[in-house]
């Protein structure tokens, strides 16, 4: 069973197998990278909790994009270490 709300363009499935309404998550996987997904509202990464229910929302993310992303991510993470560090290293200064 799904639904789809023509004001807002959404199709959504309208139960997980726990019976709750999926959310939508994003995926931020090198395969993946900004592909957004219906899941189980009770998932969290690193517990054992929820059904894994797991749908696509958006299509399959182009070649180039796949290959341009993560890059891009890694970069913005490395310089947020980088700002991280130096306010650090003032903050010890002063």
């Amino acid at each position: 069973m799904s639904s789809y709300n023509s004001a807002s363009n959404v199709w959504s499935p309208d139960y997980c197998g726990c019976g709750l309404s999926p959310v939508l998550r994003t995926s931020w996987t090198d395969m993946n990278p900004g592909r957004r997904f219906w899941g189980c509202s009770l998932y969290m990464k690193n517990c054992r909790t929820g059904c894994n229910f797991h749908q696509w929302h958006d299509p399959p993310v182009c070649g180039r994009s796949g290959n341009i992303i993560p890059g891009l991510l890694k970069r913005i993470e490395r310089l947020e270490r980088e700002i991280e560090k130096r306010a650090r290293n003032e903050k010890r200064m002063k």
